[in-house]
């Protein structure tokens, strides 16, 4: 195990570099200057060629990463172009929302997706298994931004249970926080249960059709015994590999979403970064998710073990 996740970790570096690397390059080669965001237009040449060096963005590309890739290395992901706050201190600051929004997203679609994909598996062919994999498909298909206007203008607008907009920070009010979630959890929680709760109803009709099933009903185990106890255990096993993926890529792509509701997460950290050409900012964001999503699927393969006993990690993930 300790093996394992010493070469999961140590695999973990390439991955960065690259990431960093890409993103760097990209970030460079959008039009506009981050000089002119902060001084503006009206800024005299020697002012913004004075805060250039002082950024160090007179320095070749290369240069610059090698700089900004030596403070990374020692725990400084730089400080706002805009604002001059340090970026690990704004990245921390606005985790919270975005850790709560994902979280909340894939529990939610994890228990539908369970509890709506085994109804289906245990009824195949019948109209609650049309009618799910109906609600699933529709799920799938359903833009996030529709869906999200969706539920503002019926829960919010019409029926006013919940608020459309807005953000209470959870020291202040955690219920009223919590509150807010509501609707940009849902959204997510929906999209996600639908491409889920397929795949879960995929994995318990295969194992349903397995030799121990059959044994099992054989010595006369009652149904839900058979379908609760062994067969959705086994089929959790791809389940919990897609639900662990899906909450890396929610923490990296909840942008609409907060957008739409007005979360002050890290997907509106790095939209109005990028609008403000504010490089340090979107770079350390970026490098702190993608840090956060192989964190993410390494839980995940080690959390095979506990849903499955035959499969032993040692030094790679395999069934022995």
């Amino acid at each position: 195990m300790i093996g394992y996740v010493a070469k999961r970790l140590l695999q973990l570096v390439p991955v960065l570099v690259i990431m960093s690397m890409i993103v760097f390059m990209f970030l460079h080669l959008v039009p506009g200057d981050p000089v002119d965001a902060v001084l503006g237009n009206e800024a005299t040449e020697e002012a913004k060629t004075a805060l250039r060096e002082r950024l160090g963005l007179d320095q070749p590309i290369p240069v610059q990463y090698v700089l900004w890739a030596g403070r990374v290395l020692q725990g400084d992901l730089g400080h706002s172009i805009v604002n001059g706050t340090p970026v690990l201190d704004t990245i921390l600051q606005k985790m919270g929302v975005t850790i709560f929004l994902a979280l909340g997203s894939v529990l939610v679609s994890t228990i539908i997706a369970i509890i709506g994909g085994t109804i289906a598996a245990a009824r195949k062919g019948s109209w609650v298994d049309l009618g799910i994999l109906s609600a699933a498909l529709i799920g799938v298909s359903v833009p996030s931004f529709w869906l999200a206007i969706l539920l503002m203008l019926v829960f919010a607008v019409q029926w006013h249970i919940f608020p459309s907009i807005g953000y209470t920070p959870p020291g202040e009010n955690f219920l009223d926080f919590l509150h807010h979630l509501v609707l940009p959890v849902v959204t997510l929680g929906a999209i996600m249960a639908g491409a889920l709760s397929r795949l879960t109803r995929s994995e318990m009709i295969d194992q349903l059709n397995e030799d121990y099933i059959l044994t099992a009903r054989a010595k006369g185990l009652p149904e839900s015994k058979i379908i609760y106890k062994h067969a959705l255990r086994n089929a959790l096993i791809p389940v919990v590999t897609f639900a662990g993926m899906e909450l890396g890529t929610v923490l990296g792509g909840a942008i609409i979403v907060e957008r739409i509701f007005s979360l002050p997460g890290l997907g509106q950290l790095v939209v109005e970064s990028i609008f403000l050409r504010d490089y340090p900012v979107v770079q350390g964001t970026i490098l702190f998710l993608s840090v956060v999503f192989v964190l993410v699927n390494l839980a995940v393969d080690i959390s095979y073990t506990l849903l499955d006993p035959q499969i032993r990690i040692t030094g790679a993930a395999g069934r022995d």
